[in-house]
């Protein structure tokens, strides 16, 4: 019996496999109903975002008593609890650090705020709109799906490199700039643009996500004129940025607009959400 070629065998089972692992690993984002591939359980990510929570606040100035962290974690709370997640326990962090404008969160319900921030934010419906973002990407598992991305472009490449080295008259530096620009190529058309894609999608959730909390939709839109330029990466062309453009994301929530004050009409808040907290 003629002996198997494995050079030849492997895409073909790819070819039949790969459509049915895609379909299996297919979910939909809350919110914007977008189809996304993800196969990364929770039962791996949660535990991953818990260890590298307490490994960050172990070495960070974290806010426990003050004012600020208590409205911190009310407004947290306030729009984790119209997300209808399940399995996640949710931990709203400020960080003392002025010189930095950012928060983040990771996988379970972990978010941190920077103290930087809060002059931004301003006022308690821009700091809603910031938490909505941030838990947007924690409910939509974005560092899940973004994880499952990169390692199926480190797959192809390796699996590319493989074939070359079998098949390929190359040498090996003639490879390793083939592989190099590979991976750039992947790099600039595939991941960052999926970046910029998630934090759209987390500007949309959070804008609903703030509305059905009771906090004015339209301060999402003034909170991003008081952040124009303040991004680490703003000095980068838009296609190099791993954040879309202040006018795109601006455009992005005018689109979803109506819709958020739809919900916002059937949730406000008695209080007066727009007063000025911190200058």
């Amino acid at each position: 019996m003629k002996a198997l070629d494995r050079t030849s065998v492997a895409p073909t089972i790819l070819a039949f496999v790969l459509p049915f692992l895609v379909t299996l690993a297919c979910t939909k984002v809350p919110i914007t109903g977008r189809r996304q591939l993800d196969v990364i359980p929770d039962a791996a990510m949660i535990p991953l975002g818990a260890q590298a929570w307490s490994t960050t606040l172990s070495s960070a100035k974290v806010e426990q008593k003050t004012e600020d962290a208590q409205e911190i974690r009310s407004v947290g709370r306030r729009i984790a609890g119209v997300t209808r997640t399940s399995g996640y326990d949710w931990e709203f962090a400020l960080i003392q650090d002025a010189a930095t404008v950012n928060a983040w969160c990771l996988p379970g319900g972990k978010v941190a705020v920077y103290s930087g921030l809060l002059p931004v934010a301003r006022n308690e419906a821009g700091l809603a709109f910031i938490m909505g973002h941030e838990i947007g990407h924690a409910v939509a598992r974005h560092s899940a799906e973004r994880l499952t991305q990169q390692l199926a472009v480190l797959g192809g490449i390796v699996g590319l490199n493989l074939y070359h080295d079998k098949k390929s008259d190359l040498d090996d530096e003639q490879r390793t700039i083939l592989m190099a620009a590979l991976g750039l190529g992947a790099e600039v058309g595939m991941i960052l643009p999926f970046s910029r894609m998630q934090e759209s999608e987390a500007d949309v959730i959070g804008m609903m996500y703030m509305a059905s909390a009771g906090y004015p939709p339209g301060e999402s839109m003034a909170l991003w004129d008081r952040l124009e330029g303040t991004a680490d990466d703003a000095s980068l062309p838009v296609f190099l940025s791993t954040h879309p453009s202040e006018a795109n994301r601006q455009a992005n929530l005018r689109d979803w607009m109506d819709r958020a004050k739809k919900r916002y009409q059937r949730n406000a808040l008695p209080q007066d959400t727009t007063m000025t907290l911190w200058k």
